[in-house]
């Protein structure tokens, strides 16, 4: 990544689009905290505070990082836990049995599940389900932990088109409701035109275009 500069604002849906090789992700895993930069500064603001991600340690970028939430495009889900367990237990959340279920449900809402389809898939292992609702489940667990900031690389990679309308809805409830801001980083155009405010072009390690969709 070579030169990148931007800001993102509080609440926005910002894309990052380019060629495979662009180093697109390289750039969400430097915003997440899991790459530090060699040169530059970074900074998000937690609170009304500004964190500087380019310090180590639980006071500096180890105090941003917990309200970061980021979907790789190799997501993860536990084989042998029901999607239930993959929302809250195997992710170290501990909920009362009612309390996760419910909480579950909202999210899964948020990642483009009917309440009726959340209650029905909550007992099921991950191959019980298809590409699609794997895919949702894994955004629901990053959902789950109500994150600030939220990192989507590659997020409709195995989506039909229904079901990518479905996620683009529940990306904009979740920006409404949790006041959350997204970064899309994405082969999928059409995708980010229809959810983006405003898109880089990356080329190379560099952005070479920054606008409007």
């Amino acid at each position: 990544v070579d030169g990148v500069s931007f800001d993102i604002a509080e609440k926005e849906i910002f894309g990052i689009i380019g060629l495979s090789g662009a180093r697109k992700t390289t750039l969400s895993r430097i915003i997440a905290g899991e790459i530090e930069p060699t040169a530059g500064g970074m900074e998000i603001k937690i609170g009304d505070e500004w964190v500087d991600m380019t310090k180590r340690g639980i006071e500096n970028r180890g105090r941003a990082k917990k309200y970061i939430g980021l979907l790789h495009q190799e997501y993860d889900l536990y084989p042998h836990r029901n999607v239930l367990d993959n929302l809250t237990d195997s992710i170290g959340l501990e909920f009362p049995k009612e309390l996760a279920m419910r909480k579950a449900i909202i999210t899964l809402r948020m990642a483009g599940f009917t309440d009726e389809k959340s209650r029905q898939i909550l007992e099921r292992l991950p191959d019980q389900l298809s590409a699609g609702e794997r895919h949702r489940v894994a955004l629901a667990q990053v959902l789950i932990r109500e994150p600030r900031i939220v990192l989507l690389d590659e997020p409709t990679g195995t989506m039909d088109m229904i079901t990518k309308k479905d996620v683009q809805h529940s990306i904009m409830t979740s920006r409404e409701e949790m006041e959350e801001t997204f970064i899309v980083v994405s082969h999928d155009l059409e995708f980010v035109r229809d959810i983006c405010d405003r898109v880089a072009l990356m080329r190379g390690g560099k952005i070479r275009k920054m606008g409007t969709v």
